[in-house]
């Protein structure tokens, strides 16, 4: 009975890292995706000062970040999670952002 209790216990505790380690990992990836796409428009030329090129970062950004640096396959929680780091990070506030989030 104790050793049930404590199969249990340890059980409940794995699920509960998994889940965060998961978390982490596709915060990180749609960070990774979010710093790609800064960087993409800010190596664009400036040839027009009244041209400013918009911040285009998509679902499919994060999950090919995902993919390729963690082997994750994610669907729905890489919308939430782009949504989330986008107003975290303060880009939601641009005006030139275009996303699919």
């Amino acid at each position: 009975m104790i050793l049930g209790a404590i199969r249990r216990r340890r059980e409940r505790r794995a699920a509960e890292q998994r889940a965060r380690h998961f978390q982490a990992q596709v915060q990180q990836a749609t960070d990774m995706a979010i710093t790609a796409a800064v960087r993409a428009r800010l190596s664009e030329p400036v040839t027009d000062l009244h041209v400013v090129w918009p911040l285009r970062i998509t679902v499919g950004d994060v999950l090919t970040a995902a993919r390729e640096h963690f082997a994750l396959e994610v669907t729905e929680a890489a919308a939430a999670m782009l949504r989330h780091r986008l107003e975290w990070r303060g880009h939601a506030g641009w005006g030139d952002l275009v996303t699919d989030a």
